[in-house]
C-alpha cells in the first residue's frame, strides 16, 4: 500500500417526515403568485377545528430539515513501518479545542484520547496530535460563548508530551528521573529514516518541544538541534502546532504524562497515563 491523501467529510442533518426531503427542492419554495405554495412556512397557525382560533406553531424554514456543522478534514493514510505488520497499533491523540468549557461548547477542551490506555508489550502507540493556528472564536461565537481563553498567543493551539511521577501532580519530572523513555522503542518516527537509532534523550525533547527540536546535539541534526535552533518558547508559541509523532512500544509499567501548555490547574486537565500490561 502507498501513501494515500483522503478527505473526510462529517455533517450531520435534522430530517422530517412533513414534507418529502427527496422530492421537495427549491422549486417548491413559497410563491403564490406562480401558484406555489411550500409544504411549510414560518410560525404557520394551524385550524385545531376550534371556529376561528388557531395555534401557531414554532416552526423556521431556514432550520428545518437542512444540513449542520459540515467539516471536511484532510489527512493522509500510511503503509505500516517495516516489521510492525502482526502489531496491534493505538492512536494517542489530542481533542478539544482553545477556550473555556463555555467557549468550545458544544465541543470540549483539549484532552488527550485516550486518556487512560492499557496495552501489552507486544503493541505500539502512535503518539501524534493536530491544530491550528488560526483558530477563530469571534462574534457570534456559535453555540457557545466568544473568546479563546487559553495559554500562549491566542487563536492558536499547541500541545506536548511530557512524563510525570503521578496523576495527581502536575509538575513534570526532569529527564534524569524519568521512566518513559527509557522503556521506550521507537519503531517508526517522522524525521528520521533509522528510528531505532533514535537516542532517549533525543525522543524526550522532541515530544515535550512539539517537533520543534528533533535533537539535542548539533552532530545529530545539525540546524533542528537544541544547541543550534532559536530558543523554544515557554509557551510552545514557535513550536508547530501539528506533530506527525512516533509510533512506540514500552515495556511493563505505568506511565503518567501531561501538557505542559494546556494543563491549568484552574480550569482543565490535560493529562493521560499509559499502562502496559
Amino acid at each position: 500500500m502507498n501513501t494515500k491523501r483522503c478527505v473526510f467529510r462529517l455533517r450531520y442533518n435534522i430530517t422530517t417526515d412533513d414534507y418529502d426531503p427527496f422530492n421537495t427542492t427549491s422549486a417548491q419554495n413559497n410563491n403564490p403568485d406562480e401558484g406555489v405554495y411550500s409544504p411549510v412556512v414560518n410560525n404557520p397557525a394551524v385550524d385545531i377545528g376550534a371556529g376561528n382560533v388557531g395555534l401557531r406553531l414554532a416552526i423556521n424554514t431556514a432550520q428545518y430539515g437542512r444540513v449542520f456543522q459540515d467539516r471536511s478534514h484532510l489527512f493522509k493514510l500510511r503503509p505500516r513501518p517495516a516489521g510492525t505488520e502482526s502489531q496491534r497499533i493505538h492512536n494517542l491523540n489530542v481533542r478539544g479545542k482553545r477556550g473555556n468549557i463555555v467557549q468550545v461548547y458544544p465541543a470540549v477542551e483539549y484532552d488527550f484520547v485516550p486518556n487512560r490506555l492499557t496495552m501489552t508489550e507486544d503493541d505500539l502507540v502512535h503518539v501524534q496530535w493536530t491544530g491550528s493556528n488560526t483558530h477563530d472564536n469571534d462574534a457570534p461565537g456559535g453555540d457557545g460563548q466568544t473568546g479563546d481563553d487559553g495559554e500562549g498567543t491566542g487563536g492558536t493551539d499547541r500541545s506536548n508530551f511530557v512524563q510525570m511521577n503521578d496523576a495527581l501532580e502536575n509538575y513534570p519530572v526532569p529527564y534524569e528521573n524519568s521512566t518513559i523513555w527509557s522503556a521506550a522503542t521507537v519503531s517508526w518516527i517522522y524525521h528520521s529514516d533509522d528510528p531505532s537509532s533514535v537516542d532517549k534523550k533525543d525522543l524526550a525533547v522532541n515530544m515535550a518541544s512539539s517537533g520543534y527540536y528533533e535533537c539535542f546535539r548539533s552532530a545529530v541534526c545539525r540546524g533542528e538541534s537544541v544547541e543550534n535552533k532559536d530558543a523554544l518558547n515557554n509557551l510552545l508559541n514557535n513550536a508547530p502546532a501539528s506533530y506527525e509523532g512516533a509510533l512506540l512500544g514500552f515495556t511493563k509499567g505505568t506511565y503518567h504524562y501531561l501538557c505542559t501548555r494546556n494543563n491549568n490547574f484552574t480550569n482543565r486537565s490535560q493529562k493521560g497515563h499509559i499502562s502496559v500490561e
